[in-house]
């Protein structure tokens, strides 16, 4: 298991370091907290996700639960927050003229962005630590 969130933590500070520095040089124009708080987020859920590496099976209702299904459901769960708590911000970020082109400016279509993040992060936690082991039996 230390394994996989050595390997999740550093894809999620590298990835909200680079959002952490990028949005700005874009015009992003939200303050320091949120960014830290943004790069928070992101070495939070790829954490999260890393931890539930663990499970290959759901522990109660005994079904198979893959990376792609940890991960994308993780992934969901921590945008759809940074939504709820973060609304007006994440609005600002989608009429920057570098996503605003897409047409995509409506601050929930980062649930899409959130789902493929989780899983990428949740094959890369895989493929290089592979999964289950859980600790206890």
């Amino acid at each position: 298991m230390a394994g996989r969130v050595a390997i999740t933590k550093t894809i999620g500070f590298v990835f909200g370091g680079v959002l952490f520095f990028l949005l700005p040089a874009l015009g992003a124009d939200f303050g320091t907290l949120f960014g830290l708080g943004l790069w928070l987020l992101y070495m939070l859920m790829a954490v999260m996700i890393g931890m539930m590496g663990m499970f290959k099976r759901h522990p109660i209702l005994n079904f198979p639960v893959n990376f792609w299904i940890r991960g994308g459901i993780a992934g969901f769960l921590f945008h759809l927050l940074l939504i709820l708590l973060a609304y007006s911000q994440v609005e600002s970020i989608l009429t920057l003229e570098a996503f605003a082109w897409t047409g995509f400016t409506s601050p929930w279509w980062i649930l899409v962005d959130g789902v493929i993040y989780g899983i990428i992060i949740g094959w890369f936690a895989t493929k290089f630590a592979g999964e289950g082991d859980l600790p206890i039996r």
